[in-house]
């Protein structure tokens, strides 16, 4: 799973610290852990008293050089010089070959440098020698989880803990843990202790709020925001920048404008805080073309090679739509690909593997032929589970689709319940060990237990599944409709449709958090590319398997919402309602739009983004022939 970005002003916290009794050991300068610990005398040429890390001394370092020599390395890695730092840390293991905090130094090293497993086995290694240092069992943890060893970092969490219980990196790290595996109500629960260890720290509240908002609860994460302003006595760039754009997600233009304008008053050159006073003044005076050319102009102004590579994304991506919304469309384009360009800069991103969703799909087209399908063992039929309201419903479709805009217009239905862009089928694939070959050998049993995982997903998250018709909306669990289908045989599927060429350029102009799926959007080709392949792959499904399916076509959506919606609502057992009527008076009351598209679904209905593809047919023509079979099988080649 990518990580995201760290989120923006949360305080680094030193990651090499002393051990705590025994004999003098290396730490950080006093500035770098609020003075504890001992100094380090760092002279200008960046050597300490004379040691020069790999130069043959003229005798055995005394152990107070060991410790400055340690020291400096501490240093060098909290100046993010690596290098150096591993210089220093291997120069000291030539002099001591055990020495537990060159081990761990050097473990901190190889897991900046994106190597997590030898770090772990250089952080192992000095845990094992000072295994009452909690900082070295933080770290150990923070190497298992780059590598995507959940259970094991969090074991190493726990013998911090055990250490030392008030310790606050175990509670930052074990909620960046259960952040990156989507687990956002348990690392809200990490990031309010991180609060009451470090009432002080705008990072602390910081990130309370970026788990709430991930989950979707941005009033949760607006209350977070309001408590740090409370407690601070400065109110750092980033809060500023933060409660502006939350309040511009809840669609409070007017706030958004005025926390903007006091981020730009303590940094005048801020892109994070510039775009979003950009995006709410843009919102506040839709079309109103004086208010778009204040705002182009005043972010053309801004040099972005003196902004970070984030906030460079956020400027471009905010010009481009200012530039589409006032007609010139080669400079819109040239912005999307600017900030598509800066988006696959982003340091996050350099430990993802850019091809494993494509490649993933490509195994799915590849595993799923007559011979595999026509191999699987016979289950018995199902029908709605005891006690629930209605069979799973699974709410498909490429993104960009107008998944979000059903996801409003059916939870507007008040015998409906919707979850968004929650993994909840990702955990019923991993409960089912060699998915999805053992497809076929799945007995009555195992498909019991996977449907178990995913009800209690379900329960975990506050689904009402006695009292409501529970959907799931996750655009791209499209690729494992078999999986729905083996194991849900009851379910019904609402599959979204908008024409190729629309999906595809809205993909490549839509400035997502990127992950492992959505960097296939960064350029054009690329999202057409893998259009073809999800599509070819929901084309093998619907000839191989009986999958229970309703279309709902975007185009049809915002001609007509009664005519297309009421059918969607008859196949799934349901009554017209004229709440669904109103989708951007739901939205606003909801106020928990987890998708890019929040700002669009809080407007009425428009028609303008219909066949927008052709305002940019000569950038779309490249890409055009590799959409060309699916457009005429959808039905859209007249």
């Amino acid at each position: 799973m990518a990580k995201k970005p760290p989120f923006p002003g949360t305080a680094k916290r030193p990651l090499f610290k002393p051990q705590s009794g025994g004999r003098p050991t290396v730490g950080l300068p006093p500035s770098a852990f609020g003075g504890s610990g001992p100094a380090a005398g760092l002279p200008a040429d960046g050597q300490a008293n004379g040691f020069r890390p790999g130069a043959a001394q003229a005798m055995p370092p005394a152990p107070d050089d060991i410790v400055r020599l340690l020291q400096l390395g501490g240093a060098h890695l909290a100046a993010g010089r690596l290098d150096h730092a591993g210089q220093a840390a291997a120069h000291v293991l030539k002099i001591e070959q055990k020495n537990p905090d060159a081990l761990h130094l050097l473990g901190l090293v190889a897991l900046g440098k994106g190597d997590a497993a030898n770090a772990e086995k250089l952080i192992a290694t000095a845990a094992a020698l000072m295994p009452r240092h909690v900082n070295v069992w933080v770290n150990l943890g923070n190497a298992q989880r780059d590598q995507g060893r959940a259970d094991e970092a969090l074991i190493a969490y726990r013998r911090a803990e055990a250490l030392n219980p008030a310790y606050p990196d175990i509670f930052l790290n074990r909620g960046i843990l259960y952040r990156d595996s989507a687990d956002y109500a348990a690392a809200i629960v990490e990031f309010e202790k991180l609060i009451e260890l470090v009432p002080d720290n705008a990072g602390s509240y910081l990130r309370a709020a970026s788990a709430a908002t991930d989950a979707g609860r941005f009033r949760d994460a607006l209350a977070y925001l309001l408590r740090a302003t409370e407690r601070l006595a400065n109110i750092p760039l980033p809060l500023a920048t933060t409660l502006s754009a939350t309040y511009e997600r809840l669609g409070d233009l007017d706030d958004a404008l005025a926390w903007a304008d006091k981020a730009l008053a303590i940094d005048a050159a801020s892109g994070g805080a510039l775009a979003v006073w950009s995006k709410a003044r843009r919102r506040l005076h839709k079309g109103d073309k004086t208010v778009l050319a204040e705002c182009r102009a005043r972010l053309a102004a801004l040099d972005l090679r003196k902004v970070t590579v984030n906030d460079a994304r956020l400027v471009s991506s905010e010009l481009a739509q200012i530039c589409h919304d006032t007609g010139d469309i080669d400079a819109s384009f040239g912005y999307f690909t600017q900030q598509n360009d800066h988006t696959s800069r982003l340091p996050s991103l350099g430990q993802v593997n850019r091809s494993a969703f494509i490649d993933e799909v490509q195994a799915l087209i590849d595993t799923y032929t007559k011979d595999f399908v026509s191999s699987w063992q016979p289950l018995p039929a199902c029908g709605v589970e005891p006690g629930h309201a209605a069979a799973p419903v699974f709410m498909v479709g490429f993104p960009r689709s107008g998944t979000t805009l059903l996801d409003q217009i059916f939870d507007a239905h008040p015998q409906v319940q919707v979850f968004e862009e929650q993994p909840f089928l990702r955990a019923v694939r991993k409960s089912i060990a060699g998915y999805p070959q053992s497809l076929a050998t799945m007995d009555e049993g195992r498909r019991a237990a996977a449907r178990g995982v995913y009800w209690n997903e379900l329960r975990v998250a506050g689904a009402d599944l006695e009292g409501k018709t529970v959907v799931s909306k996750m655009p791209l669990d499209i690729v494992h409709a078999g999986l729905i289908h083996r194991v849900f045989p009851e379910a019904r599927i609402v599959f979204a449709l908008r024409h190729p060429a629309d999906c595809v350029l809205s993909c490549f102009m839509q400035d997502f958090i990127p992950n492992g799926a959505m960097l296939n959007f960064l350029t054009l080709d690329g999202s057409a590319r893998f259009y073809e392949r999800v599509m070819t792959l929901w084309q093998k499904y619907r000839a191989l398997l009986p999958l229970r399916v309703h279309e709902v076509r975007y185009e049809s959506l915002i001609a007509d919402l009664r005519g297309e919606i009421e059918p969607a609502l008859e196949f799934l057992g349901l009554p017209w309602r004229e709440a669904v009527s109103d989708p951007a008076a739901h939205a606003l009351a909801r106020g928990t739009i987890k998708t890019p598209s929040y700002s669009q679904v809080t407007q009425p209905i428009y028609s303008s983004a219909a066949d927008r593809w052709r305002r940019y047919e000569k950038h779309m023509r490249p890409v055009m022939p590799i959409l060309e079979a699916h457009i005429e099988r959808f039905g859209y080649s007249q």
